[in-house]
């Protein structure tokens, strides 16, 4: 079924909403990784008294795994907004090309 102009700005503002959410949900995803990793190290760290870089280690390695799962969720997310705006184009296209074909004379000078 083929989405209309207006279904599709729909769609559009919809993702700008989901942006958002997306905002808050990197929050979670450093936040997160970050704080077990801090707990755990800070746990690792005390078990090991001569040894105090487990904190260290695993902070890097929650800040890979975060910025990893960060870039993942951006890509799904502009695949989904560029077909939406190339869906966009495609209709604006299609009804400028109707409208001139439409009426041929609009479009010519004189």
């Amino acid at each position: 079924m083929e989405k209309t102009l207006e279904e599709l700005k729909k769609q559009r503002e919809k993702y700008r909403h989901q942006s958002f959410v997306i905002m808050l949900e990197v929050g979670v995803i450093i936040a997160i990784p970050a704080a077990v990793a801090f707990f755990l190290g800070k746990y690792l760290d005390q078990q090991n008294p001569g040894e105090k870089t487990y904190t260290l280690i695993l902070l890097l390695i929650a800040f890979i795994i975060s910025w990893v799962l960060i870039i993942l969720k951006y890509i799904r997310f502009d695949k989904k907004v560029k077909r939406t705006d190339d869906l966009i184009k495609e209709l604006k296209d299609k009804d400028k090309k109707e409208q001139n074909e439409s009426n041929p004379n609009s479009s010519r000078k004189t």
